[in-house]
């Protein structure tokens, strides 16, 4: 009998502790409080004067992956690198007064989960959709 209990609360215990070992931490799993996001989505608006380009999430890895069809401020600073595709595959450097609404862009930074800031540490205007790039 007591070998009984003692398997009952060894199975218990385990039930307790199994389950909080392999908890996430809101989305992404990650237990840090900044973690590095990259996403693509469309520009809805341009806040130059407060360094804020807005975005709809089309597509996030697993840190904004949460706010995939959201649309997030992206907070741009002095240290924010811009770039934009060309036709011929290249990345060329542009400037936040190239981005403007409706442009297609990929950006990385770090996002601050417990806030939902976006800090964007490079945004790239991408190609038109339907737009190729040689072959060559």
């Amino acid at each position: 009998m007591r070998k009984l209990i003692v398997l009952a609360v060894v199975v218990a215990l385990a039930l307790l502790v199994v389950p909080a070992a392999f908890a996430g931490n809101g989305p992404g799993g990650s237990k840090k409080a900044v973690v590095n996001y990259s996403l693509s989505g469309n520009v809805t608006a341009v806040d130059a004067d407060n360094g804020i380009v807005s975005v709809t999430v089309v597509k996030a890895n697993r840190a904004a992956r949460g706010y995939k069809g959201d649309t997030v401020d992206l907070k741009v600073a002095a240290t924010t690198l811009y770039y934009e595709r060309t036709a011929d595959g290249e990345r060329v450097a542009v400037t936040l007064s190239d981005i403007s609404a409706g442009d297609r862009i990929t950006s990385t930074g770090k996002l601050t989960k417990a806030t939902g800031a976006f800090s964007a540490k490079r945004i790239t205007i991408a190609l038109p959709l339907g737009t190729c790039l040689p072959t060559s």
